[in-house]
């Protein structure tokens, strides 16, 4: 028997354990992300400035007007990540078990999780990326940076979050898919 099950299922069971704690410590900050930039703006509202710069205190506080807006947003894209995570580290243990039931279960867990990756970098390139660079085009407005610089910006800003998620979330499933779902994998799992 080979231990590419009980190899994945550690794996499964680490991965699954370190997205598990991201999202929840995501999800529980998130009701304090509007206050904690009501306290950034007020920290920044006493500091002097040249003519011509933004007010930090101001694209503080409209900031986290939009950190509110997005909540919504982010509890879901966190909330499915959580259970997404939850279910692997069950995986997990079923294959390092070698149980028959974890290798469909480990198919299903990677294809849903494939698709679900063109969802989130969906709602993080059209959703929360342009909201949040709409507050740091008004910033930058009047400091005399350029249209230009600025456009590159938000276009780089969009690529890395999209080219991040890529990156962090596609290269398991796919190894799991490819581990895990070929037919010999049968053999390996106990009553397989």
């Amino acid at each position: 028997m080979r231990k590419t099950p009980a190899v994945m299922g550690v794996l499964s069971m680490v991965f699954g354990g370190l997205q598990a704690a991201i999202s929840a410590l995501t999800i529980a900050s998130l009701p304090f992300s509007k206050g904690m930039m009501t306290e950034f703006s007020k920290a920044f509202s006493g500091l002097p400035r040249q003519e011509g710069q933004p007010d930090p205190a101001a694209i503080l506080d409209q900031l986290g007007r939009v950190t509110e807006g997005l909540k919504v947003y982010n509890y879901v894209m966190h909330g499915v990540l959580l259970l997404m995570s939850v279910a692997l580290i069950v995986i997990g243990y079923m294959l390092f078990h070698r149980r028959p039931v974890s290798r469909p279960l480990s198919i299903g867990w990677a294809l849903a999780a494939l698709a679900y990756l063109p969802v989130m970098v969906y709602i993080e390139a059209k959703v929360i990326v342009p909201r949040t660079q709409e507050v740091m085009a008004q910033m930058f407005a009047g400091s005399g940076t350029s249209e230009t610089l600025l456009q590159g910006m938000s276009g780089m800003t969009g690529t890395i979050k999209i080219v991040g998620n890529l990156v962090t979330h596609a290269p398991f499933p796919i190894l799991l898919l490819i581990l895990i779902g070929r037919p010999s994998t049968k053999n390996d799992l106990v009553g397989g």
